[in-house]
């Protein structure tokens, strides 16, 4: 049943279609068009605010099979390539068809808050800045739009999660605070140096107490970015090598020739091939 207070637009090559109250897929019989996007807002209490959703649906949408969801923070930048990536990379057999949910930011304060661990600062150079507010976005993401998106489109239990630049400290973070709600993570560029390695410590600690854990984790920056990311990536190596737990998966790798604009477009081919394998594994 749709929560009170959620619109949709299903948009395609036509136009826009307004769906009312009905879920995506029981239109008067009908169901998305295959390579649709569904525009959507949600209410959410937890957080406070209206916050608008993307939604791109595979190739040739069946409302009889069950689809792997990959939520893509920075939604209308972010959220495009990867869905595209993957429906050129299902062509050749390397994935399966995934629906995309791009979750935009809104608002400057948004991604400066919401994306961030409740134990970092939000400006690491200012120590009278603001702790992160990533647990909540969490719990958002946990108890309301996580239900909501398998209510509306037919996902599978399969959960992946994607963050680019400071969207990658919030999808590290999950792995420690609900390490379940996602089965893949994907972190590009990301700023792990911040605090003296911070959040890797948080990392360390938390797979320390780990024998085993079935789990993908990717993890790329771009061979021109800044010493500090560059530093970054290296620390949280050294730790994964050396306390990955069984049955976790990982790959970190240094995309050649490119800097932190230019890397999550380039090394998200590497990081959904990877994923595919891990998945026919």
């Amino acid at each position: 049943m749709r929560r009170p207070g959620a619109v949709i637009a299903l948009t395609n090559l036509v136009g826009v279609i307004r769906l009312g109250h009905n879920p995506v897929g029981h239109v008067a019989g009908t169901s998305p068009a295959a390579d649709s996007v569904v525009q959507m807002t949600y209410q959410s209490h937890i957080l406070g605010q209206e916050r608008e959703l993307i939604i791109h649906l595979p190739s040739g949408y069946d409302t009889t099979k069950r689809y792997p969801v990959l939520y893509v923070l920075d939604g209308s930048s972010q959220d495009q390539p990867l869905a595209d990536k993957l429906d050129s990379l299902f062509g050749q057999g390397l994935v399966p068809q995934t629906i995309v949910v791009g979750i935009p930011n809104m608002s400057g304060s948004n991604r400066t808050l919401q994306l961030v661990p409740p134990f970092m600062l939000t400006d690491p150079a200012n120590p009278y800045s603001p702790t992160g507010t990533a647990d909540r976005f969490l719990e958002f993401m946990e108890s309301e739009l996580v239900p909501f998106i398998a209510s509306h489109f037919v996902a599978s239990d399969t959960r992946l999660f994607a963050g680019n630049s400071r969207g990658g400290l919030l999808v590290m973070y999950s792995l420690i605070q609900k390490p379940e709600l996602f089965a893949g993570r994907f972190c590009f560029s990301t700023p792990l140096w911040r605090e003296n390695n911070l959040l890797v410590e948080r990392v360390s600690a938390f797979l320390a107490q780990r024998t085993t854990m079935r789990s993908f984790i990717y993890l790329s920056a771009g061979e021109n970015e800044t010493e500090n990311i560059k530093s970054g990536l290296d620390a949280l190596d050294a730790v994964l090598r050396n306390r990955a737990p069984s049955g976790f998966v990982w790959h970190i790798e240094r995309t050649p020739g490119v800097d932190h604009q230019r890397n999550a477009a380039v090394s998200g081919w590497s990081a959904l091939t990877k994923w595919g394998a891990y998945v026919r594994m």
